[in-house]
């Protein structure tokens, strides 16, 4: 679709496949997923990440101001003004090693160390936002490893990384994930080779042998998004029926 129409996007139920079972995992989530034509830049996905977030809240505070007010009244008091604070300041922006970098400066305790290399945890997200006032946080160029075969290689050494860029909240961690897309077939070939995945992603092979674009895209997981601007802390709380791990009543 984004070959024919340069930005477009779909919104609805997705489904995870790991056994997560905490205060921000569902087995069944909606999710707004993006995806821009054209475009060689993680700031271009950052500023449409940053206006997303921005002007859905613009909407939600205008529209369902009562809602709003009731739920920061009797269940996350003071949450308002983080709400105010994230809506007049610009989101930082800082890369995945100036983040670990950040960490092991700290003087926390972490339950996982945080290591160039490894995935962050989400106790490790919340502490990154912490230390950046509070503020949304991008933190971009992820390890190459850590990130899905479609992610487009920096080529960069000695830390070989991804153009891939995460959106971290206060109050819950990562709220959307993306990254620039792997068009160059020849690269995207050689990964899928490696991992042994050639034969099940013959098509999207195809998709850049017969003709393609640059491009990238991201996903804001909504139930998420209701967590951080309402203050909720368990996400089962933002969905009427949750469902999660060994608990998917239909």
């Amino acid at each position: 679709m984004a070959g024919a129409f340069p930005a477009v996007y779909t919104f609805g139920p997705t489904f995870r496949a790991e056994n997560s079972q905490t205060r921000r995992h569902l087995a069944e989530f909606y999710m707004v997923e993006a995806e821009l034509a054209f475009t060689e830049s993680l700031n271009d996905l950052m500023k449409v990440m940053e206006g997303l977030f921005k002007t859905t809240t613009e909407n939600l505070l205008s529209h369902c101001a009562e809602d709003v007010e009731l739920f920061h009244k009797y269940v996350s008091p003071g949450n308002m003004e983080q709400v105010d604070l994230m809506m007049k300041r610009n989101f930082n922006v800082i890369s995945y090693t100036e983040a670990i970098d950040i960490l092991n400066r700290s003087s926390e305790q972490f339950t996982f160390k945080p290591e160039w290399g490894c995935d962050l945890q989400t106790e490790h997200e919340k502490y990154i936002v912490q230390h950046c006032g509070n503020v949304p946080v991008f933190v971009t160029d992820y390890p190459y490893e850590l990130k899905p075969f479609y992610a487009r290689d920096n080529q960069d050494q000695p830390q070989h990384t991804a153009a891939a860029v995460d959106l971290l909240v206060p109050g819950v961690g990562e709220l959307c994930g993306g990254s620039l897309r792997e068009e160059r077939l020849e690269l995207l070939r050689t990964r899928l080779e490696k991992a042994g995945l050639d034969d099940t992603y013959a098509w999207y092979l195809q998709l850049r042998e017969f003709g393609s674009v640059p491009h990238g895209g991201f996903g804001m997981g909504f139930e998420r998004y209701l967590q951080c601007v309402l203050g909720i802390d368990n996400i089962k709380d933002t969905i009427p029926f949750a469902r999660f791990s060994h608990s998917c009543v239909l």
